[in-house]
């Protein structure tokens, strides 16, 4: 069941990713540059905003093809002249409508049509200083030459950036690899979810690492592979949590032991033909989560990008749309789904509903918090990036120090296999 929720959970963005944008050519900024440079290939930057927005600011060497207009043509022959026989590499302030128009050209005969990739967002990310020359700066209406969105970073906040980079990912990193060891023996239920949940964060990590040392911040997959693993950390880490809680304190799936929660209930299920308070209560709790699952869903779009300074690296800030759209929308439709399962699972399976809930319940919350997670910081510091990276950080660090804590301080019980003790227990010993 387990494996079959993360096949599911992880192949259907990169399948919706493929569907939606895979079946029309894409170049990166830097890619279509190399183009646009070449003397050999007749290359055309378009631009397909309205001509009011056009007007008002736009790429230096682009032309205006609004997309209404691209559109309204029906046939080869209606495409304007200076757009004949070119290569067409189509751009949107976020490289998402431009697909349609994309399939729409290609689809009346046009061959040579190209979408470049994240739009002005990474366009902008793909210039390498400053000052730069043609295709790497504004043009406004007035006619005035303005640079792209560049900020000054003081020296505070880049030496936060490099420790929260390099010395705190790192050692969070490190640390995740040697909890996985350390747990690697276990066979209790909710230690081998926290090892899951260990290296499942690991190799998310390398992901992000893989991104930045490797693909300089530009590939979608390995990105896309980081927020996977940070996801499914969650929900085992949250599996770990209830299994734990059940197991360990309130006995709850122990037929031989006595429910820690008798005290307040008065009258138990496993005694008595009664319903049990503690999965009534979930099911308000799982209700409460679904309605939080729709939040994301309802946040602004950003498509802030800028570029900075770090130490004498050039070097550029913004958070994709590609990766909003997952973590705004697909996380939470999918915290949704599976919060709903866990919920119907509860309320109509007669015979030993926790074990499901429970696992659906967390495969849930996995992306829930993730996505909140994301969408929160986004929108608190979309205008200086530099604060998003460090506190994401630095959260991290702290998920882990607390893991590495409460694994420390509850060594002598945790580690013991099969350690499952009641009251009685305790007191005889």
């Amino acid at each position: 069941m387990v494996l079959g929720i993360i096949l599911a959970v992880g192949l259907a963005p990169l399948l919706l990713y493929r569907f939606f944008y895979g079946q029309v050519a894409a170049v990166t900024p830097t890619e279509a540059k190399k183009l646009l440079r070449m003397c050999n290939i007749s290359s055309i930057l378009i631009d397909t905003s309205s001509s009011d927005e056009f007007d008002s600011i736009h790429i230096d060497g682009a032309q205006n093809w609004p997309l209404a207009e691209i559109f309204a043509i029906d046939s080869r022959d209606e495409v304007p002249q200076q757009f004949r026989d070119k290569t067409l590499l189509l751009i949107c302030n976020v490289g998402i409508a431009n697909t349609s128009a994309a399939k729409h050209l290609i689809g009346i005969g046009l061959e040579k049509v190209m979408n470049v990739r994240g739009g002005t967002q990474e366009w902008i990310a793909s210039v390498a200083k400053p000052k730069g020359d043609v295709f790497d700066r504004w043009i406004k209406e007035s006619g005035e030459i303005v640079e792209f969105p560049f900020r000054q970073s003081p020296w505070h906040e880049q030496l936060l950036i490099v420790i929260g980079a390099f010395p705190v990912k790192i050692s969070y990193t490190i640390l995740s690899l040697g909890l996985a060891i350390i747990l690697w023996p276990s066979k209790s239920p909710e230690l081998a979810a926290l090892r899951w949940s260990m290296i499942f964060f690991f190799l998310g990590e390398n992901c992000c690492a893989i991104n930045y040392y490797v693909f300089n911040n530009q590939s979608y997959l390995f990105e896309y592979l980081h927020g996977f693993g940070m996801l499914l950390s969650f929900s085992f880490v949250t599996y770990a949590l209830l299994e734990g809680t059940d197991r360990r304190l309130l006995m709850l799936s122990e037929p031989q032991h006595r429910c820690a929660a008798l005290g307040l209930c008065k009258r138990c299920i496993k005694y008595e033909n009664v319903p049990c308070n503690l999965r009534r209560t979930f099911l308000v709790i799982i209700p409460a989560f679904i309605i939080i699952a729709f939040m994301p869903l309802c946040a602004d779009w950003h498509n802030d990008s800028y570029n900075t300074m770090i130490f004498g690296t050039f070097f550029n800030y913004s958070h994709r749309i590609v990766y909003q759209m997952f973590e705004k929308v697909y996380c939470s439709v999918a915290a949704i789904v599976l919060l709903a399962i866990s919920l119907l699972i509860l309320m109509f399976k007669k015979n030993n509903p926790l074990p499901p809930a429970k696992i659906f319940f967390a495969a849930g919350v996995g992306p829930l918090g993730f996505g909140l997670f994301r969408t929160i910081l986004v929108g608190i510091y979309r205008q200086n990036m530099v604060w998003f990276n460090f506190w994401e950080e630095t959260t991290e660090m702290l998920f882990i120090a607390g893991v590495c804590f409460v694994l420390w301080v509850f060594r002598r019980g945790l580690f013991k296999e099969g350690q499952c003790v009641s009251r009685n227990e305790v007191s005889d010993n």
